[in-house]
């Protein structure tokens, strides 16, 4: 369990119940507390993969799952920042789609991630195959950037124990450029951070 969380204005997170947000831009650091929170939504519990907490007294939970399981699409509009639960307005749209026709370069798993090419389904039990479809997916928000940032921290951590410290240190290089490839994604900079720490803490 995580004992510290990072939150980037308010992507991914929503309040359990009415609070006033001032506007703000960056990161804050915050402790916040973990006390295995479930959600339940008409008597029925609701499966997150991004941990609930506590922060001021104010219960934070993960947005995506709250909105599915009342029925509301969420959207994220990358160019404003803005996370819509349900109707997103016309205006909103056509910004959005102006952030579309500019798209981010992905990395390629053979050219731009060697590493995890070769020794990713030894290490860690992922193909080339799944790699590519997983780095879309996250940069899109249907998987969450933590993802990125574990999968990489257990390679590092199995080569590690395999006495390989030379592709541990390969795969943190190469994680920076994975990263690159979703800086869209909702909670990059959250899980960039998360990667970074406990990274640096391996060597």
């Amino acid at each position: 369990m995580r004992k510290k969380a990072v939150v980037l204005g308010l992507v991914g997170i929503m309040a359990l119940g009415t609070c006033t947000v001032s506007a703000a831009n960056g990161t804050k650091n915050i402790s916040a507390t973990f006390r295995n929170i479930k959600i339940v939504v008409d008597g029925k519990e609701v499966s997150t993969s991004a941990e609930p907490f506590i922060y001021n007294g104010t219960t934070y939970l993960p947005i995506r799952a709250v909105g599915e399981a009342v029925g509301k699409e969420v959207t994220w509009n990358a160019g404003t920042n803005t996370v819509y639960l349900g109707e997103v307005p016309d205006s909103a749209q056509q910004a959005q789609a102006g952030v579309q026709q500019q798209p981010e370069t992905m990395p390629t798993v053979t050219s731009d991630l060697p590493v995890m090419a070769q020794y990713g389904e030894f290490y860690v039990s992922i193909s080339m195959e799944e790699l590519s479809e997983l780095l879309p997916t996250i940069r899109s928000g249907d998987e969450n950037a933590f993802l990125l940032a574990d999968l990489y921290l257990m390679f590092m951590e199995n080569t590690l124990s395999d006495n390989k410290p030379q592709i541990s240190r390969a795969a943190y290089a190469e994680a920076q450029t994975a990263f690159a490839g979703i800086t869209n994604a909702p909670e990059y900079a959250e899980a960039k951070e998360y990667f970074e720490e406990i990274a640096q803490s391996m060597f």
